[in-house]
């Protein structure tokens, strides 16, 4: 076995020297001197040796750590017990022992727009993410902002962030336990919305570039509105039905995009239906850089009559500029 690099032979023959970053979903990071971040296809390796100690995750939750030799079928775990496994049980391999934060993975992009003199203006929009995965588990975190004034006079001010938790039962179908979203936007008449609910989700699409899932189940809504005709309520609770799709695939080796939607069928007087949506195209700069450009829309079917009558738009469409720096 190598003392200091690591060695992948694809099934070409050729060999590549490295560091392996991580295996997960039949996709293979390697980082070369010269060829920098590559994402190989665990259908075109043939052969892994490895210089440094990796984490192994099998079929069942096991974990072996050591160096890991890969050929004719087998893998090897030379660890303090060597130990051997089917080439098709692996589910995961990470650099190093297991660590906390080799589960987790993040991302921020920022735009904005600040002007002064005859027109002072201030555009801030933030979106946000943070993923951990492990065999059994995923939790994924999201924060979605924007901010705008100008001369003086707001025009934007809306948050929307949400935690998922979802749990695998096979290796496609997977149990949200529970989600939940804080959603505000005062232009909408929402001082505050909060969701949570429970949910049943399916991998449609799992391939080293793509990836598609689905999910439905039920949920609770609560809504406390920022302004309102004198003896209506400020607040509405209710039931809701909750259901979306997340969609991501790499177009070329630059260039990433991703979508996703997720509806609610409430009652009538909560407002009937409410989506939230965003695709994004993410081209590379650099390892770590990203040029964002995202499009939201967000609709609620029947938006909250405020206290003057007037009835704010179903409809917000927002098309966000940013930089994103992946860790």
């Amino acid at each position: 076995m190598p003392d200091k690099y690591d060695w992948v032979q694809l099934t070409s023959g050729e060999w590549l020297k490295g560091e392996i970053k991580v295996m997960y979903q039949d996709s293979l990071e390697f980082d070369s001197d010269k060829l920098k971040l590559l994402k190989l296809d665990m259908a075109d390796v043939k052969t892994i040796r490895s210089g440094q100690v990796v984490s192994v995750r099998i079929n069942g939750g096991q974990v072996a750590t050591g160096k890991m030799l890969l050929e004719d079928g087998q893998v090897k775990v030379l660890g303090q017990t060597p130990q051997s496994f089917p080439r098709e049980a692996i589910l995961s391999v990470a650099a190093g022992v297991p660590k906390e934060q080799n589960y987790w993975s993040a991302s921020v992009s920022v735009g904005g727009n600040l002007s002064s003199g005859n027109n002072k203006r201030t555009d801030v929009s933030v979106i946000a993410a943070a993923e951990r995965r492990t065999v059994e588990s995923r939790v994924g975190l999201a924060y979605l902002g924007n901010y705008s004034v100008a001369n003086g006079v707001q025009s934007a001010n809306n948050h929307r962030a949400s935690a998922v938790w979802d749990w695998f039962v096979s290796d496609k179908l997977f149990l949200r336990p529970v989600f939940g979203e804080y959603y505000s936007d005062p232009f909408q008449n929402i001082a505050d919305q909060i969701t949570v609910g429970t949910a049943l989700g399916y991998e449609l699409i799992r391939t080293p570039k793509t990836t598609w899932s689905v999910f439905a189940g039920p949920a609770y809504q609560y809504t406390r509105y920022d302004d309102v005709p004198a003896g209506d309520p400020t607040s509405r609770s209710t039931p809701a039905l909750s259901a979306g799709t997340n969609f991501e695939t790499e177009i070329t080796s630059k260039v990433d995009f991703s979508y996703n939607y997720r509806f609610q069928l409430t009652s009538q007087a909560a407002g009937r239906y409410n989506h939230h949506m965003i695709g994004a195209f993410s081209f590379d700069l650099t390892d770590s850089l990203d040029l964002n450009l995202s499009l939201v829309w967000d609709r609620i079917a029947d938006p909250a009559t405020t206290a003057d009558g007037s009835i704010p738009r179903p409809n917000d469409y927002q098309l966000i500029f940013g930089i994103g720096y992946q860790f």
